[in-house]
């Protein structure tokens, strides 16, 4: 009988890296699955847009906010499934954390996307799999020991601050209300009811109506789709590409160095909202996509600044000159060792932007750099409706909307900055 167990556990152990490869296989397909869908969402676009049919900014915007969010993601999930078939214990946790935040990114982009989530679902499911799990969940576990604590820590420290705690209740209101707004929203963003223009609050209309007989509070719950939106897009790519520029600046030094560093002096002598306002107007249309790109133009020196100063402090420390000392490569110091140590700062300053950004959009909008004649969006609502300002519920709901978004988004700011200081933590 013992001899028959000793034979099955053999078995087990055969068919387990077996299970473990199908895995990493799956995974690697459903990276490659993003990598082809986002070139499937550009490809469209590409004949008509030398054809002149399409403009620039169009084009870009969906480059910048569709396709390379797509490409990046897959070709993030297919090197963890690389890994995962390399059988490295520590990467089969990140098959769940990034096929969460892809499905997050389908949600995002809209259509018949997010039913490519199954996929996600299914490679989630295959790891508690008794074969598969038996490789990665004991070291799981250990690990996530300290991390639970830390976390418990840092939810004492931010019920501790009832003003971050009053910030976060916002930011889920809105979040909220941007994913689910389809659902509940009396009329749609573009709806107008031209025989009931100009007319106050009313058990009909609770927020009363515009000029053109849009219903002010559902035009105000569909502009935070979009304003959110804009504020997230913007801050993601800024975020991503400054931290690229400003990683590689302070890692390599040298000319590298010299370049970046002078043309982030270059956008930095140009106030932030008048540059907007020239990016946009050379892109030649106002639509969302171009606020967006101007924006993110705007944005990402910041990043690169920042970043760069956590890199040449710690481009000098002892566990970098350790990792040279094994043989590894100038990448993977800069991606697993380095960028992991300095990205405190950078999420403080993110958090911080997103209100920043919001106030931009908004200002872009109001000055008629923004959005379409007729979108729901906060600023061009307070543009069009400071014409008829004695009707205040024309400016008076949406201007509230973007004082809480951006309140809360800096009261946010400022608990993550005291959860993620070591010195404030100790207090």
């Amino acid at each position: 009988m013992g001899e028959l167990t000793q034979i099955e556990v053999e078995i087990v152990e055969e068919k387990a890296p077996q299970m473990v490869r199908f895995v990493g296989i799956f995974q690697s397909i459903i990276g490659l699955v993003a990598m082809g869908v986002g070139v499937l969402l550009l490809a469209p676009l590409v004949g008509p847009f030398i054809a002149g049919e399409i403009n620039f900014g169009s084009f870009a915007g969906i480059l910048i906010l569709n396709t390379m969010p797509m490409i990046l993601f897959g070709l993030w999930l297919f090197n963890i499934g690389r890994s995962v078939y390399k059988v490295f214990a520590h990467e089969f946790p990140w098959i769940i954390y990034a096929n969460i935040i892809y499905f997050g990114l389908l949600v995002w982009i809209g259509g018949s996307l997010p039913y490519l989530a199954i996929g996600s679902l299914v490679a989630i499911l295959l790891l508690f799999t008794p074969s598969v799990r038996s490789y990665w969940w004991k070291l799981f576990k250990e690990d996530l020991g300290p991390r639970m604590k830390e976390l418990r820590y840092s939810l004492y420290l931010i019920r501790r601050s009832p003003l971050v705690v009053v910030g976060v209740v916002i930011i889920l209101g809105y979040v909220f209300i941007a994913l689910t707004v389809n659902l509940w929203a009396p009329y749609g963003p573009t709806e107008r009811i031209w025989t009931e223009t100009l007319q106050a609050p009313s058990p009909t209309h609770i927020w009363g109506t515009d000029q053109n007989g849009g219903d002010i509070f559902s035009m105000v719950m569909w502009a935070t789709r979009i304003d959110l939106r804009i504020a997230l897009t913007v801050v993601s790519v800024a975020l991503i590409i400054g931290t690229f520029l400003g990683a590689a600046a302070g890692y390599f030094g040298g000319a590298v160095d010299e370049v970046v560093m002078r043309i982030t002096d270059v956008f930095f002598a140009f106030p932030g909202l008048i540059l907007a306002m020239a990016i946009v107007s050379a892109l030649g249309e106002r639509n969302l996509d171009n606020i967006a790109i101007a924006l993110m133009v705007v944005w990402w020196p910041t990043y690169a600044r920042l970043v760069r100063g956590q890199v040449l402090i710690e481009r000098e420390r002892l566990y970098v000159e350790a990792a040279r000392s094994v043989g590894a490569s100038d990448f993977r110091i800069l991606l697993t060792h380095i960028l992991p140590n300095t990205v405190q700062p950078v999420i403080v300053q993110a958090t911080l932007d997103l209100g920043g950004v919001l106030l931009t959009a908004a200002g872009l909008s109001f000055i008629g750099f923004g959005a379409e004649a007729g979108t729901a969006e906060w600023g061009l609502m307070i543009a069009t409706g400071q014409d008829h300002f004695t009707f205040y519920w024309l400016v008076f709901y949406p201007g509230i909307a973007i004082l809480l978004c951006a309140l809360a988004f800096n009261l946010v700011g400022d608990g993550v900055r005291d959860i993620l200081d070591p010195k404030l933590r100790r207090r």
